[in-house]
C-alpha cells in the first residue's frame, strides 16, 4: 500500500520524470486521502492552458491511486483550487 507521495513516485519514475513534468507543465504533486481512505495523486498544473496565446491558469487534476501504486484515470473534472479538490475528498 503507497502511503506517501515518495512511494508513489519511486513506483512510477516515468510518471513523474523531469521530461513529463516540463512537458505536461505540471507544478506540484500531492497524495491525499478521501473520507473512504481512497488514496488520490493531486496534480497542479498549466494544463495546456497558455496555447494560442491564452493566459496560464492552474488547474487541480485528480486521479485515484491503487494500493500498489498505479495512477488511475483522471475524474473528469477540473478544479480551480486546492481548496475545491479538499472538498470533494471529503464527500467520496
Amino acid at each position: 500500500m503507497i502511503k506517501t507521495i515518495k512511494e508513489l513516485i519511486d513506483a512510477n519514475k516515468g510518471y513523474f520524470s523531469k521530461a513529463n513534468k516540463i512537458f505536461f507543465n505540471d507544478i506540484d504533486y500531492r497524495l491525499l486521502t478521501s473520507k473512504t481512505k481512497q488514496k488520490y495523486l493531486v496534480t497542479q498544473t498549466f494544463k495546456f492552458s497558455n496555447m494560442f496565446g491564452e493566459p496560464k491558469e492552474i488547474f487541480f487534476i485528480v486521479k485515484p491511486i491503487s494500493n500498489r501504486g498505479e495512477i488511475g484515470v483522471s475524474i473528469h473534472e477540473d478544479f480551480k483550487s486546492l481548496s475545491q479538490v479538499k472538498n470533494y475528498l471529503k464527500e467520496v
